[in-house]
This record gives C-alpha cells, structure tokens and sequence, in this order.
C-alpha cells in the first residue's frame, strides 16, 4: 500500500497582532511600556537587568524563531514553533502583544494576523552601534541599515503602523500620543523617564547610506506625528 501523505502543518490564525518591532537597543522595550499602559500585555520570560530595568518585554523563543524565519522561512519545524507563539498570543487574557528585533520576521505575522498595529522604532545609528558596544554587542545577525530597510517596507505593508523615534519617546514629544492614538492606543507619556536614556550623542563614525537612512526615517516620523 502507498504511504499516507504527511499532513502539512498550517499557520494558526493570530486574532489581534500587536507588534513593537526595532533594531537592538533602540527604544522597543520603551515603547512596550507605553503600549503597557494603555492596557496591552506582553508576554516575557526575560527579566530586568541594568540595562533594561523595566524588563524586555520578550520571549526567548519568539526571539529565536525570528532568526530561523529569516533564514529558513516557513518550514514545518518554524511553522510549528509559530503556532506556539500565535497561540500563546490569541490565549492571553486581553490585548497582547510581541516585541521583534529582527524586523524582515515581523512580515511572517502579518500574513497570518486578522487585525494587525506595528509601532516601528528607530534610534540615531550612532547611538545604537554605541549602546550595543557598551552592552558587549559587536555583532547582530542583522545591521542596523538592513533591518530599518526592513522596518520601511514592514510600514509601507501594514496600514496601521507608525514611525517613531527614540529620541522623541525619551523627550515625551507632544506628536508621540497622537502618533499612538493614529493606531488606537490611549498612552500614559508619564511612563519613560528621562533618566532611561543609556546613550546619546555618540560620535561613532557613520556610513553615507546610514546617515541617508536616518534623515528618512525621520521623515517618515513626521507623517506619523500629523
């Protein structure tokens, strides 16, 4: 007798997909805490540290299938080990959300959510490369123009997202609720204090096409804040 086709593994279906997604050590996790306050949870099993003191706001292995996503795409295994996060996402008790730092990933989701708002974060390239030398980071699986490149198409994708900077969360800038109510988020600025900012106006040498990219992003800020 011929053998049984082996079932192939579908995607669940994401209900409300509520993503933070940025490139390391550009204000993510800042911006969960805001999202926090207007009533979103974020499941973590990462806790604080001197560098996050509010905690990450993430989930290991979400963190890991994101690498695997980039690499490998939609196999069977990356398949289940998404269901596994979609399902701890659709079980939670209210709004929940993800926090990406590996942005082409956050593309995967999008095509299995129902309904979904990504708040798309970016920080001076300078202070980034900086901030991550500081932590002992001197390589990420992505640099930090490719995974912003990433981050413009994640806004040119999804409808609902917004562009907003580190600087301008850590300042309290009067566009940052208005940008958060665009996409249905009633927050509490009060949540950052200034006293988080770990790293500002490093001289780092940067890039042409850094510096290019940098000068978009804010002009993409600018349309989130009208």
């Amino acid at each position: 007798m011929p053998k049984k086709k082996k079932q192939e593994i579908a995607p669940l279906i994401l209900k409300n997909g509520i993503f933070v997604a940025g490139h390391p050590r550009s204000g993510t996790s800042l911006a969960c805490q805001l999202i926090e306050s207007a009533g979103v949870h974020f499941p973590s099993d990462l806790g604080a540290d001197i560098y996050n003191k509010s905690g990450y706001f993430e989930l290991s292995y979400a963190k890991e299938l994101e690498k695997k996503l980039l690499e490998e795409a939609m196999t069977e295994e990356n398949t289940e080990e998404l269901n596994k996060v979609v399902k701890v996402l659709n079980e939670a008790e209210g709004l929940s959300g993800l926090k990406v730092v590996h942005i082409p990933a956050l593309l995967f989701y999008r095509h299995i959510a129902k309904n979904i708002r990504a708040v798309l974060i970016f920080r001076n390239p300078a202070d980034v490369k900086s901030s991550m030398i500081r932590r002992g980071i001197s390589q990420f699986k992505l640099s930090w123009f490719d995974n912003n490149n990433a981050l413009i198409a994640a806004h040119e994708n999804i409808p609902k997202s917004i562009v907003i900077s580190y600087e301008a969360l850590i300042a309290g800038r009067a566009g940052v609720a208005k940008a958060f109510k665009k996409i249905g988020f009633k927050i509490d600025v009060n949540k950052v204090k200034r006293d988080q900012q770990t790293q500002k106006n490093s001289r780092l040498i940067l890039t042409g096409d850094e510096i290019r990219m940098y000068k978009y992003l804010q002009k993409l800020e600018k349309q989130s804040f009208k």
